[in-house]
């Protein structure tokens, strides 16, 4: 009886690829996240605007694209009073967004601020409640609940710093996600040279 070969590491695995076929693929999404980080701290309505349309121009097509599979459903004689309702509703909603994106990028952050700030606050009450957390887990429970009230307090009284700060996070992580994609796809390419050399 033979023994089995040993499994492939995923991580390996991967190191491998990037380190063979992929790399410059890796180097350029690290570098255009990279930019693109750097973009939205240097301009941030800008993107904001870019987005607002982009999203009202994809809801928009999808409408009109949901009439016409309505229409072919009416001459089928499928149901098809709801699906043109909803064709129709998109694109009102595509075309209110296109004309006013900076507004849905302004109302669409808040709503994400409120949906993090009730997250945490629920999760930090079921945390404190719960008999099966203890120790660290209440301490994090307690922390969700300062950490969410101190949001809230803020999306009160100054929405638009709440917003501010989201906007830096997000350039933040996505320019350091950019660098990480750059230094691990290098790390691969250097590793997999050592290989071929040894």
């Amino acid at each position: 009886m033979s023994a089995s070969p040993n499994p492939i590491n995923p991580a390996q695995s991967l190191m491998n690829n990037l380190g063979k076929g992929v790399f410059w693929v890796v180097i350029v999404r690290g570098i255009l996240a990279i930019l693109f980080g750097i973009l939205i701290l240097a301009a941030p309505a800008a993107v904001a605007v870019a987005l607002g349309i982009f999203v009202g121009a994809w809801l928009a097509v999808d409408g009109v694209l949901t009439i016409i599979s309505a229409n072919s459903a009416r001459k089928a004689n499928l149901h098809w009073g709801w699906e043109l309702t909803a064709g129709i509703a998109y694109v009102v909603a595509g075309l209110i967004i296109a004309i006013i994106p900076l507004s849905f990028a302004v109302i669409t952050g808040v709503f994400i601020l409120w949906m993090l700030a009730v997250g945490m606050l629920i999760r930090g009450v079921f945390s404190l409640a719960s008999k099966s957390f203890k120790g660290w887990s209440k301490l994090l429970g307690v922390l969700d609940i300062i950490f969410a009230i101190i949001m809230i307090v803020v999306l009160f009284s100054n929405p638009g710093a709440a917003l501010a700060a989201l906007v830096w996070i997000v350039a933040v992580y996505t320019i350091v996600f950019g660098i990480f994609l750059i230094i691990m796809a290098i790390m691969a390419r250097s590793q997999t040279k050592k290989a071929v050399n040894s």
